[in-house]
């Protein structure tokens, strides 16, 4: 993941704005960049000042302090430039993985910094659309040309499981699976602290009032806000290390999290909430080490029934590389001791557990 993002690391000479001093400086380095892309970039998280994440445009830069850019990440009229839009996306296209696929469905595993579809905001960005366009599958179309064969979907910095509906038919079942949430989905996250206990939370999901490229919990209604449900349970370390390994120093905390609804950002919002952060999701407040480039979210598991059959199915997407080395143990390790069959278990409980709303 190194080479795909590009820092640019400034030291400021004269206090003023944050998103001032960026679109004077950016600008002779990445032609196009507009001030209100530098914002939304800001908003996002990523840049940092004095190796601390600033979510404000309007933040105050004094004199010496040192400004880290994801640069790459900075939108623009032009979105980035296409030999490099073009090599990145291929470097993407080439860790998809398939998990399954037979005429109705195709089941993939996802890598963190493909977007899944189009959208006004990345613009020129290619997308798992693209990827199934290119490879001459047919795909459902009543999502329209844009969302092609697309049910669901992951956050661009979340990795994992996802399945593409091959015919519209199967797209109809689907899409009425995630809807009478009959379908189960199940994310493993590293975080900066655990939980205390596990436990359920049930707090309704609405539009940030502050930053509209967040979410928050406020009460039914109020911003639009949805009823949410999730659960998390502690995976102890000592569940995934062999035994002769004595853990790292600073090694993250491995949640698991099952969503019984779809909302935007709902396990992030929900962890925000109980003041738990994902490694690298500094829009929902990791303050942690800015060397930390995505999000370290991973869809493990899918259950749905077949569209066409009927039969219950269920779908693993092994934990990628960057996982295993935060934690101090090999790929292979850790996705033999952290099983389908184990995670599932994990929730066997859950009607003991507290409940948070």
């Amino acid at each position: 993941m190194s080479d795909e993002i590009l820092f640019q690391k400034i030291v400021c000479n004269d206090a003023q704005r944050l998103d001032s001093f960026l679109t004077r400086f950016l600008g002779e380095i990445l032609p196009g960049a507009s001030r209100s892309g530098i914002a939304t970039a800001i908003k996002a998280g990523l840049v940092s000042v004095n190796k601390k994440a600033v979510l404000k445009p309007s933040h105050k830069l004094k004199i010496n302090d040192e400004v880290l850019v994801k640069k790459s990440r900075i939108p623009n009229e032009n979105s980035r430039i296409p030999s490099e839009n073009s090599r990145i996306s291929n470097e993407l296209f080439e860790k998809i993985k398939i998990i399954y696929e037979d005429d109705d469905i195709l089941v993939i595993s996802k890598p963190s910094g493909l977007v899944v579809h189009e959208a006004s905001s990345l613009k020129g960005e290619s997308t798992l659309v693209d990827f199934l366009k290119q490879s001459n599958r047919q795909l459902a179309t009543l999502g329209g040309e844009f969302r092609a064969g697309i049910v669901h979907r992951l956050d661009r910095y979340t990795s994992g499981v996802m399945v593409v509906a091959k015919s519209d038919f199967a797209s109809a079942q689907l899409s009425s699976q995630l809807q009478q949430k009959t379908a189960s989905r199940i994310y493993i996250a590293l975080c900066d602290l655990p939980l205390k206990q596990n436990c359920v939370v049930e707090r309704a999901i609405g539009r940030c009032e502050n930053n509209r490229l967040k979410k928050a919990v406020y009460p039914l209604g109020k911003n639009g806000a949805k009823y949410a449900k999730s659960a998390f349970y502690n995976i102890f370390l000592d569940e995934v290390q062999n035994s002769q390994n004595s853990p790292k120093k600073n090694t993250p905390n491995i949640i698991a999290a099952k969503l019984f609804t779809g909302r935007t950002h709902q396990i992030r919002v929900h962890l925000s909430s109980i003041n738990r952060h994902i490694l690298g999701d500094v829009l929902y407040g990791f303050k942690g080490s800015c060397d930390i480039i995505r999000v370290f979210l991973h869809g493990y598991i899918l259950e749905l029934k077949h569209p066409r059959t009927g039969q219950m199915m269920s779908f693993c997407a092994p934990l990628e590389d960057d996982f295993a080395a935060l934690i101090g143990v090999d790929t292979r390790t850790l996705n033999e001791k952290l099983t389908k069959n184990f995670v599932l278990s994990c929730f066997e409980p859950i009607n003991q557990w507290l409940c948070l709303s």
